[in-house]
């Protein structure tokens, strides 16, 4: 078994990797000069999570440096793993490939083995989750990551000629605008739509008693508390779980299914195959994996159930949905089924919304944004609005345009929120699927900034200085000898 090295020797074998593998390290992209003088950037990517870090650190291995990444959130709170996410390990196998992206020494194994050794790698089941948002302050430092912490995206327009992307942010020091040859939406799940409680529930309860797991939440309030969570997924047990650790009395997870999901084929469908080629599939076969996902749900992973089953004051109710809920003025009532529950609050576990309408930034985007329902019209028993919904994507990840010519701008506009999974898969904003998507994703903003710079390329081609062999005059003795007629 090996020994601990530590994080300094760590890190001089990153540094050593990065040389070992730099070819080619020669500057190839344009500057541009943006609107208000200043230089443009050649991507800005939104979102300083787990995708925005990896998508970075690729776009500075092939030499697009002019790069910037934009959080909402002070650093070391970016995604949702020191914020709403509640669970003690990630869902994921511990040995997937990350953000790493094909370097070794980058992995989070690399980094835990540096610290702890081989055996507490092996002794892992799974990785835990407060030690995956250190490894990514790590990541992001070691690679010099150029991360703006407090910028906020409110909008996004086109310049005049289309070459640009203009950015305008909230920022601690008031609103910012910034300009981008290309943009990449990693913004999360969140940033597909978002989460609401539904109308009925909150018109019928006081303020507060009615929350959404996707919140920053108080766990303190549920001490000595009934709580009541509708949701069938990992998020509801990891709430209840939560609740009942902070001192409630009872926690109990309604479920409006008959029976909870216990079948999930994404973990089937995590191969090198599905995640690097559904892309690839037809539109149709795309539809049917997505209707047949949301049809047989996804239930918690087997450590999460079994960590809520062992907790004294859970309860899994099945067959229960929220057909009312009324406030007595002490207690919350809930009926739906035939059946009659009280609680002290409610927390609403049933995911995000993906709809973009629901996010200003993409406001300029939506008159002009090819939408699924645009592009494949599904038999009438896989009808699903909710799908049709969701953006076309080319296989880059980027926007595509409703009417070809009317706005060919949005190919500068790339995204891995969940509004890309019925495109790029099932998995594709998750970890799984990053090693495979994130290099696509950095294609296309590749692929766009060259084919921006061809004209100026072909010019340089013709008339450039590339001379590779120095000025030399050969002695008398080395010219060829003239053969007579």
């Amino acid at each position: 078994m090996t020994c601990p090295q530590g994080l300094p020797a760590l890190e001089r074998l990153v540094a050593r990797e990065l040389a070992q593998t730099a070819f080619p390290t020669a500057p190839w992209v344009a500057p541009l000069v943006a609107p208000d003088g200043a230089e443009a950037l050649d991507c800005a990517i939104i979102g300083g999570g787990q995708y925005g870090l990896a998508l970075a650190g690729l776009l500075k291995r092939e030499c697009v440096t002019r790069i910037a990444v934009f959080d909402a959130a002070r650093a070391g709170m970016e995604g949702p793993w020191m914020s709403f996410a509640r669970m003690t390990m990630l869902r994921t196998p511990k040995d997937l490939a990350g953000p790493e992206c094909g370097l070794p020494s980058l992995t989070f194994r690399a980094w835990w083995e540096a610290q702890h050794g081989q055996a507490s790698w092996e002794a892992m089941y799974r990785i835990p989750r407060t030690a995956w948002a250190t490894y990514l302050t790590w990541f992001r430092r070691v690679l010099d990551l150029p991360v703006r912490n407090g910028w906020r995206l409110r909008e996004m327009q086109p310049t005049a000629d289309g070459t640009m992307i203009g950015l305008l942010f909230e920022t601690p020091d008031g609103p910012l605008l910034r300009h981008a040859r290309s943009v990449v939406m990693a913004t999360g799940t969140g940033g597909a739509g978002g989460h609401a409680i539904p109308a009925p529930i909150a018109r019928a309860l006081p303020p507060g008693r009615v929350l959404h797991a996707n919140d920053i939440l108080d766990l303190g309030a549920f001490a000595g508390e009934r709580v009541g969570v509708l949701g069938a997924g990992a998020t509801a047990f990891d709430v209840a779980i939560a609740a009942l650790q902070a001192g409630a009395t009872r926690a109990e997870v309604c479920v409006r299914r008959p029976e909870l999901p216990r079948d999930n084929p994404r973990r089937w469908m995590e191969s090198a195959g599905h995640l690097a080629h559904y892309v690839d599939l037809p539109d149709a076969a795309k539809w049917a994996y997505a209707t047949r996902l949301r049809q047989i749900g996804q239930p918690p992973p087997q450590p999460t159930f079994d960590a809520a089953m062992a907790e004294p004051g859970f309860r899994l109710r099945t067959g229960m949905p929220w057909d009312q809920v009324r406030w007595t003025g002490g207690e919350i009532i809930v009926e739906g089924n035939g059946k009659r529950l009280v609680f002290d609050r409610l927390v609403i576990a049933t995911g995000f919304t993906a709809d973009m309408a629901m996010r200003s930034e993409y406001a300029a985007l939506l008159p002009h944004a090819a939408l699924w329902r645009d592009r494949f019209t599904p038999p009438a028993e896989q009808a699903d609005a909710r799908l049709g919904r969701q953006p076309y994507l080319d296989r880059f990840g980027g926007f595509t345009e409703r009417l070809p010519g009317a706005a060919p701008w949005l190919g500068r506009i790339f995204t891995i929120t969940n509004n890309a999974s019925l495109s790029l898969g099932p998995v594709a904003a998750s970890i799984s699927a990053m090693k495979y998507v994130a290099p696509r994703l950095v294609e296309g903003v590749k692929r766009r900034l060259f084919l921006d710079q061809q004209e100026s390329d072909w010019a340089w081609f013709l008339g450039g200085d590339h001379a590779e062999l120095a000025p030399f005059n050969l002695p008398p003795s080395t010219l060829p000898e003239t053969v007579a007629a």
